[in-house]
């Protein structure tokens, strides 16, 4: 089931036809997110517009039981359904609907800053040096605070491993803002359907040496209240499955991560962002 009226599909974008490839998509999982959902399609929406590009933004609606479709229809996305739950699903058809020829990719929940991805989408398309670029939660202060202790050590634990088992050095794995060229994905075997996704994302593109950046971002808490769709036990479990299955393979030729410094403006600016009304 798709969801697209016209007067929606490209509000804040540059116009083009149907025939003419857009710059980027801002590609947005959702499940049950009707209250962040609109404030992120804002922020990304008004990054869009600044940088002049051609774009949109897309929001994969996982089977959903609130309003978050309606909500992101109203804030000016395109929408679709993704039926089978889970962050790899939504991920999968959310890459291979997008209409933008470079990806970032994000989570509905307005905990990661959507008013600057430059450091994301320029060392793809403008400087041409990298092909993924990945977020660094960890590199900033506050980004340390605003995730569980819990949470940081499993992602310390399972990015460990990864680097060990497989070759690479990406420091934060399972960071979920991260920029590619959409068609270094659309190959991307399809046994990962959960939040093993974005291990096995990365382990796909080591092994096809493709070159892999990483940014400092500020993490911001989530929203009081909300219900996370993270299960840490069971998605640990998945990521140590997805490791084996990788590590049997054995190791890629090692490919160091280089390091994409924020610009001035966003280092300049850590609060949170807020709604745009």
């Amino acid at each position: 089931m798709t969801i697209q009226p016209t007067s929606h599909t490209r509000s804040a974008a540059t116009p083009t036809s149907e025939s003419t490839p857009m710059e980027v998509t801002i590609l947005l999982p959702c499940r049950n997110e009707a209250t962040t959902v609109p404030i992120c399609i804002a922020l990304a929406l008004a990054w869009i517009s600044l940088r002049n590009l051609t774009g949109e933004v897309l929001v994969v609606d996982n089977a959903s039981s609130d309003s978050s479709a309606a909500h992101a229809l109203t804030a000016g996305a395109r929408v679709i359904v993704e039926p089978r739950i889970g962050y790899g699903n939504a991920l999968r058809t959310g890459i291979q609907s997008a209409h933008g020829r470079i990806v970032i990719i994000a989570d509905a929940d307005n905990t990661y800053d959507l008013t600057n991805l430059d450091a994301f989408y320029d060392p793809i398309a403008t400087a041409q040096t990298h092909d993924i670029v990945i977020g660094d939660r960890f590199a900033l202060p506050p980004s340390r605070t605003a995730m569980s202790r819990y949470n940081r050590a499993g992602n310390w634990l399972l990015s460990t491993l990864t680097r060990t088992t497989t070759g690479l050095s990406t420091r934060d794995i399972h960071c979920g803002l991260r920029a590619f060229t959409r068609t270094t994905m659309t190959d991307l075997p399809t046994w990962s359907t959960g939040m093993e996704f974005a291990t096995h994302m990365l382990t796909h593109a080591h092994r096809q040496h493709l070159r892999i950046a990483e940014t400092p971002i500020t993490l911001h808490p989530p929203a009081a209240g909300r219900h996370s769709n993270l299960h840490p036990l069971r998605d640990g479990l998945r990521h140590l499955a997805a490791i084996a299955r990788e590590s049997l393979r054995g190791h890629a030729p090692h490919q160091s991560t280089s390091t994409v410094r924020k610009t001035q403006r966003n280092q300049a600016d850590d609060t949170p962002p807020s709604a745009l009304e």
